[in-house]
C-alpha cells in the first residue's frame, strides 16, 4: 500500500517573469527548448535524437495540467511510458532547466554496476538509447512550473542498464 505524497507548501506568491507567463507562445517555446537539450544530452552519450510523438506529447500535458491542479509532485500511477518530472517555483524557468536537473543525476549513476538507482532515475531515461521518441507538457500556476516528459519505448528496465546507458563521450 503505498503512501500518498504530502502536497506542496504554498510558498510567497510572487509573479511570474516574462518567460513563465502561461501563453501559447511560451509554452511551445519552452517545449521546443526542453526537447532540444534532451537530444543535446544524449548527444553527448553517442544516443540517438529523439523525435517528438504528438500523442506522447497530449499525454505529457495532461499529466502536468493534472499536477498543476493537483498542486503535488508524484509520478503516474502504472505508467505506460518513461517518464521524468520537475517542479520549479518562484522563478522565470527556460526549457533547459529541468533536463539540466535530470542530466545532472549522472553524478548519482554507476556506470561499472550499471543498474537502476533513484538517484539516477531521470538520467538514465533522458539518454536511455533504445528510447525513440518523446513528448512534454508544462503547466504553470502562479510562480510554479511542471513539466513532464514521456518517453518511448519506456526505459529504465532491469538487466538493459548495460547497452541502454552509455558513458560519454571523450572530447
Amino acid at each position: 500500500m503505498s503512501k500518498k505524497p504530502a502536497p506542496i507548501p504554498k510558498t510567497q506568491p510572487r509573479a511570474p517573469g516574462p518567460r513563465g507567463q502561461d501563453t501559447k507562445a511560451n509554452n511551445d517555446l519552452f517545449l521546443k527548448e526542453v526537447f532540444n537539450a534532451t537530444n543535446k544530452c544524449r548527444g553527448l552519450h553517442g544516443c540517438p535524437a529523439l523525435t517528438i510523438n504528438n500523442d506522447l506529447n497530449k499525454i505529457a500535458q495532461e499529466w502536468a495540467n493534472h499536477l498543476r491542479d493537483k498542486n503535488v509532485m508524484e509520478h503516474r500511477p502504472n505508467p505506460k511510458y518513461g517518464e521524468n518530472i520537475f517542479l520549479s517555483g518562484g522563478m522565470d524557468v527556460s526549457g533547459d532547466l529541468p533536463v539540466d536537473m535530470w542530466y545532472r543525476e549522472i553524478n548519482a549513476y554507476n556506470f561499472d554496476k550499471a543498474e537502476f538507482t533513484p538517484t539516477s532515475g531521470h538520467f538514465t531515461q533522458l539518454i536511455w538509447k533504445a528510447s525513440k521518441e518523446m513528448g512534454s507538457g508544462v503547466a504553470r500556476k502562479a510562480d510554479r512550473t511542471w513539466v513532464v516528459c514521456n518517453y518511448n519505448p519506456p526505459g529504465n528496465v532491469v538487466g538493459q542498464f548495460r547497452d541502454n546507458v552509455p558513458k560519454k563521450l571523450k572530447d
